[in-house]
């Protein structure tokens, strides 16, 4: 039997999510300080106190190391249920489920800024975010497609694809926007580029 958090998550679950902190938190560190070419896994690695090989088995490589909540955000996408409807509002539930993902993680304190700031600052990060989202898309795109039988496959794709862009452009939006000195709160700046969204698709 598996022992169950109060969260509903299992033991190993968090455990897996707390190691997983830690080796951002030692790539984060490392980046500022060295940059993203000159760190390697090794040193990341010794500094969250544990082995280059357990390393890999959270994450790709090195800069897959510095997006944080990669856990919790797929297994948002992952238990993501959207009621049949609309493409639009379809769509509004997606945006729905990503704004709940930024709440979650303000209230948890990850290190939203210093990750924009990343991303604004070091492209090699920004472009492993791009791969990794590629990949949840598929995710979310199956998702849609067993819960939305009345979206016709090509919509699916197109509603998915414009959401998990407009997720990752707002990300990369706010890293220059804080390198610029603006102070806006990534939940804001997300609706703000949803909103660019509707723009664009009216």
């Amino acid at each position: 039997m598996t022992t169950m958090a109060n969260d509903g998550r299992s033991l190993n679950d968090r455990r897996r999510a707390q190691t997983s902190d830690e080796i951002h938190r030692a790539a984060m560190v490392l980046f500022e300080r060295q940059g993203v070419e000159a760190t390697t896994v090794a040193e990341i690695a010794e500094a969250a106190g544990i082995s280059a090989r357990t390393f890999f088995r959270y994450f790709d490589n090195k800069e897959h190391a510095g997006i944080p909540g990669q856990l919790n955000f797929h297994r948002r996408i992952e238990q993501f249920t959207p009621t049949d409807g609309s493409p639009s509002d379809v769509l509004q539930q997606i945006e729905g489920m990503l704004e709940a993902e930024i709440r979650e993680s303000a209230e948890q304190s990850q290190d939203s800024t210093r990750v924009a700031l990343l991303f604004a600052s070091e492209p090699s990060i920004l472009e492993e975010a791009a791969g990794q989202l590629q990949r949840t898309s598929k995710v979310l795109q199956a998702i849609v497609l067993e819960h939305c039988p009345s979206l016709k496959r090509s919509v699916t794709l197109i509603i998915t694809d414009l959401a998990m862009t407009t997720w990752h452009t707002s990300w990369e939006a706010l890293g220059q926007r804080y390198e610029a000195g603006e102070t806006i709160t990534p939940l804001d700046n997300y609706r703000e580029h949803c909103a660019m969204l509707r723009e664009i698709v009216q």
